[in-house]
């Protein structure tokens, strides 16, 4: 935890903001997916190319994102694995219009076993979800 805050007092306020801004976006997806209430999550778009047709602004923005939504889920007393980091990450984006898609998948080398994963893209950028090589996308 001293580790953590030494290095916070370093970051500039753009940053700390954004990290803030992860938080409130982690635990609004949490709270999504464990409510009663919780739909079967947002409608996809079809976000292909559109990185391309972003200007500065939303370019900065997606890499904002795909910088504070895995900081801050490391760090936050509750479970925000995958869906929840590409949930937060997609309704941070759609706020400012930015079109994403959610894509979920599973490991090419199963080995037998069900293990899923959810990863955000803009584009052909990943924002969330890591390193997705070693993944098959689920197709419609």
């Amino acid at each position: 935890m001293r580790h953590d805050l030494r290095h916070a007092v370093r970051l500039n306020s753009r940053t700390l903001a954004d990290l803030a801004w992860a938080i409130v976006e982690l635990a609004v997806a949490r709270v999504g997916l464990t409510s009663k209430r919780a739909s079967a999550g947002p409608a996809a778009n079809d976000a292909t190319g559109a990185i391309d047709n972003l200007d500065a602004a939303d370019h900065l923005l997606v890499e904002r994102v795909a910088f504070a939504i895995p900081r801050a889920a490391a760090r936050v007393p509750w479970r925000s694995d995958c869906l929840v980091q590409a949930l937060a990450a997609e309704r941070w984006l759609r706020r400012s219009g930015v079109p994403s898609t959610i894509h979920f998948g599973v490991p090419k080398d199963q080995g037998g076993m069900f293990e899923a994963h959810a990863w955000l893209t803009v584009g052909e950028r990943v924002v969330t979800g890591g390193d997705i090589a070693g993944h098959s996308p689920f197709r419609r």
